[in-house]
């Protein structure tokens, strides 16, 4: 099953952050959610069936699409000193109109003690480039946080159905465009490494024209607010001075980005 329910799955976990990537891949569990629930109350026994495996609850019905969310679909945000209320704030919305368990959390700590353990082997400490640091140090400081996300991600994938007095375990998602992927704008094990990569073949045009849609026809009116957002990854500082920008990051806009795709199709 999608779930992985032969083999003991109970759901997904989502590292959602607020911006188009992970917030379509939200969009598209919810959907299914929706089609889920109307399978359901069209009498399809089967679906009902697989639902009720999944959830563990042998007379389980699902009210709407929110109440099977809210039991199948794990949502977090880990946020860090360079994170924006902006982003926390649209991950919040998206996940209570999906109906998703959410989590709004602090990673600062684990950061934090990864760079001093690496003080503590070389006797050295990375600054990032806004506060002198070189390219090299600027990078690495930025790969740890979005490693560090995906490493406690599987730790919360594992244990979350315990903590809710549940049994199983989690299939992790991802939120990967392929556009970043043919450029090479990714960290290796981050969101690129989950179980499963909904949105792994869609470009980002086509990414930012499904949320416009799914904003109205889903009934996810945040989405709307996601679209019009500048895309940014948050894992350097914010200063007066300076706002990360994916764009700027890449050298190339996400339309011309776009380009490379339909070539590599036509090649």
């Amino acid at each position: 099953g999608v779930c992985g329910k032969k083999r003991g799955g109970g759901g997904y976990f989502l590292p959602l952050s607020g911006g188009a990537d992970s917030s379509s891949t939200a969009a598209l569990v919810g959907s299914m959610c929706q089609q889920v629930v109307e399978a359901i109350q069209e009498g399809n026994e089967a679906v009902l069936a697989d639902v009720r495996k999944i959830v563990r609850e042998e007379k389980f019905v699902p009210k709407d699409s929110k109440d099977l969310a809210s039991r199948i679909f794990h949502t977090c945000y880990m946020g860090t000193t360079n994170s924006s209320k902006e982003t926390r704030d649209r991950a919040k919305k998206l996940a209570n109109e999906i109906g998703a368990y959410h989590l709004d959390i602090s990673i600062d700590s684990i950061v934090s003690s990864m760079v001093e353990l690496f003080t503590t082997i070389t006797g050295r400490t990375p600054k990032f480039k806004v506060h002198g640091g070189t390219t090299q140090e600027n990078l690495a400081l930025q790969n740890i946080q979005a490693r560090l996300r995906m490493v406690l991600s599987y730790l919360l994938a594992q244990l979350l159905p315990w903590v809710r007095g549940r049994q199983g375990f989690l299939l992790v998602l991802g939120s990967a465009n392929v556009d970043e992927a043919l450029r090479g704008y990714m960290t290796k094990y981050d969101c690129s490494s989950a179980d499963l990569n909904p949105i792994g073949g869609i470009c980002k045009g086509d990414l930012k024209r499904f949320l416009l849609w799914a904003s109205k026809e889903l009934g996810y009116p945040s989405l709307a607010s996601v679209v019009t957002a500048t895309p940014t990854a948050e894992l350097e500082p914010i200063t007066k001075g300076y706002v990360q920008s994916d764009e700027a990051d890449m050298g190339m806009s996400y339309e011309e980005l776009g380009i490379y795709g339909k070539l590599r199709k036509v090649a």
